[in-house]
């Protein structure tokens, strides 16, 4: 057996301390009043009780009375307990204070009365906010693997004296209020003597007979379950540390089966491998592989081991070798993975996209230096895909939603700004009130339909191309105004430059067709006779014939020079809007470009996209 760095001494295990039970001149519960009950087992009753002599609170624990023929068995493994607990001196194992009989002849014993929270309530109240959305107080990682190492160099010190927990688990460790850990519950502990179990003070001690299974299932080693008694030592208590860092690590027990049938049948396979864990260290990983091997010969560490390897990693050591090697993995898969995506176009690029990122980010986590990595994912920026990722359309989709939005309050404010000079129709004298009411339901027509698109957000193209076809006919109205080759081209030339920007490539040809209509279809409704001429062309002039309304001196140039204002501001005020977002979509890709230029080392880190994009993937 492996002693501790001082060498402990055949004559100082806990198995030659167990030589002698006790007398019965022991001491009795009457000092002891009890306060309340904290939990109950198969045994015995832990209860919080006042030591009335010394004036301090502790833990009692009571046996509970078994049947008559069971009576001496279980009242020397309730003592047995409490023997192996008080001989095992480390400040993670909870003293002893006393053992004693208590007025019905059964044993107790007193131990210090300690405070805290089990690991077991810790790990599953980090896992409670997620699931109810309360607000709870959650342990650090790195103060969890502190809490593990003291666990270690606890079961350290017992398998040094001898003894074997066999039941370690979340449960069975508590982290107090300031600081403590303690490894709890030593009752089905196993002395390692001549390969012995039980003692008893007058026959051979009983070895676990077969059937009896001692642990508790998900942290219980092979060995422990096909119950080779021979084979339990302290390599089953490394096991149990092993699926107890794998928990810490990953959040979840290693062993998740539907029943415990389905823990035990796959703790038995020889052949299960240990499941990976998103973002922990490679370092840890492999301590998780190497305790919970399915042999106890192939386990290869102690808890001593254990407790080494987890503070080396926590006082910032890190295995390099080990991490070069896992991130070239890690790369080379990536780079599989970005040829798949690249190399064809098909449902499955996205999924082959997805792992190739992951896989390069993973590989820059363990080794921020590999190059094979960063060219990868320069690659994929790269190349960008013929058909965009459902969350990508999504986010273009609201994307497009606000410039449609945007659009569509550019459309309202235009309106609006036409109220004024619909009033200059009245002030030069209306001619046909038919052609000035239609003008004026179109305005408010268009005003109510845009500003209903705003409210209920549909942005479906028809509902669009309706209002597109409603202020061409607004502009075919105002024709008769001034005639369509007055200032109507200008409309109509910002009108369906809006439309043409958002509206889908499909409806573009229709856009410039029904744009150029507008224009010609009025004039050549003149050039016919079917309406009435809006110019008279002559060799000394053109002139402009009144139709909607009559041209009054004065009114008429006003009227002409607002809306050719109107024709310069509008289109410039939409220009310098869409010029304005495409700055910032080009400085958002330059600033891109630069963040991405520093995956690559400095010496080769190129000055110009293009460049770097040829470089990034052979």
């Amino acid at each position: 057996m492996r002693g501790s760095e001082g060498e402990v001494g055949e004559s100082t295990r806990v198995a030659e301390s167990l030589a002698h039970l006790f007398v019965d001149e022991d001491t009795h519960v009457d000092r002891y009043r009890t306060l309340s009950v904290l939990g109950r087992g198969g045994m015995g009753e832990v209860a919080r009780a006042r030591d009335e002599r010394i004036g301090r609170e502790v833990a009692l624990k009571l046996m509970i009375e078994p049947p008559p023929q069971m009576q001496r068995e279980a009242t020397e493994r309730f003592l047995r307990e409490a023997r192996v607990q008080a001989l095992l001196e480390h400040p993670s194992i909870v003293p002893v204070y006393e053992i004693g009989n208590d007025p019905r002849g059964l044993p107790f014993f007193t131990m210090k009365r300690i405070h805290g929270r089990t690991l077991f309530e810790i790990l599953a109240q980090q896992q409670a906010p997620a699931v109810s959305g309360k607000a709870l107080v959650t342990v650090s990682r790195n103060k969890l693997l502190r809490a593990f190492v003291t666990v270690c160099e606890a079961l350290d010190y017992a398998h040094s004296r001898g003894v074997v927990h066999r039941d370690l688990k979340p449960d069975n460790i508590m982290l107090g209020l300031y600081g403590e850990v303690y490894v709890l519950d030593w009752g089905v502990a196993k002395l390692m003597r001549l390969d012995q179990d039980e003692v008893t003070p007058d026959e051979e001690p009983r070895a676990t007979q077969p059937g009896e299974m001692v642990g508790t299932p998900g942290y219980m080693s092979p060995e422990q379950i096909v119950n080779v008694d021979n084979d339990v030592d302290e390599r089953s208590d490394v096991f149990a540390l092993g699926c107890i860092l794998f928990e810490l690590l990953a959040g979840r027990p290693l062993f998740t089966g539907p029943s415990t049938g389905a823990i035990l049948q796959e703790t038995l396979s020889p052949s299960r491998v240990t499941p990976s864990i998103a973002d922990a260290p490679p370092e840890l990983c492999a301590l998780v592989d190497r305790a919970t091997r399915f042999r106890p010969v192939d386990r290869n560490t102690t808890a001593r081991d254990l407790a080494r390897a987890v503070e080396s990693f926590l006082d910032g050591d890190r295995d390099m070798a080990l991490r070069t090697k896992l991130a070239e993995e890690r790369a080379e898969a990536a780079r599989g993975y970005a040829d798949s995506a690249l190399s064809q176009n098909t449902s499955e690029n996205e999924k082959f996209r997805s792992l190739a990122m992951h896989e390069a980010g993973q590989a820059l986590a363990l080794a921020p230096d590999n190059l094979s990595a960063r060219r990868v994912i320069l690659g994929l920026f790269a190349t960008p895909p013929s058909v965009l990722p459902k969350e990508v359309r999504a986010e273009e989709a609201d994307l497009f939603a606000g410039h449609l939005k945007t659009i569509l309050r550019g459309s309202v404010a235009r309106v609006v700004a036409w109220f004024p000079l619909f009033g200059f129709l009245f002030v030069m004298g209306v001619r046909r009130i038919e052609l000035v009411v239609g003008v004026a339901a179109l305005m408010v027509g268009i005003l109510a339909a845009s500003l209903m698109l705003l409210k209920t957000q549909r942005y479906a193209p028809g509902f669009r191309l309706a209002i597109f076809v409603a202020v061409l006919f607004h502009a075919v109205l105002l024709s008769f105004v001034f005639g369509p080759l007055v200032f109507v081209p200008g409309f109509v030339a910002t009108t369906t430059m809006l439309f043409v920007a958002q509206a889908p490539r499909k409806y573009r040809a229709l856009a410039l067709v029904l744009g150029c209509l507008t224009i010609v279809g009025p004039l050549v409704l003149e050039l016919s006779g079917v309406l009435a001429p809006s110019m008279a062309v002559t060799t000394d002039a053109i002139s402009l014939l009144p139709r909607m309304t009559s041209f009054k001196e004065g009114y008429a140039l006003v009227a002409l020079l607002m809306v050719s204002v109107l024709g310069v501001v509008t289109p410039a005020l939409l220009a310098g809007k869409m010029r304005d977002e495409l700055l910032t979509a080009e400085r958002e890709l330059l600033f891109q470009k630069w963040q991405l230029a520093q995956l690559l080392p400095r010496d080769t880190a190129p000055t110009r996209l293009q460049s770097t994009l040829k470089r990034a993937v052979p």
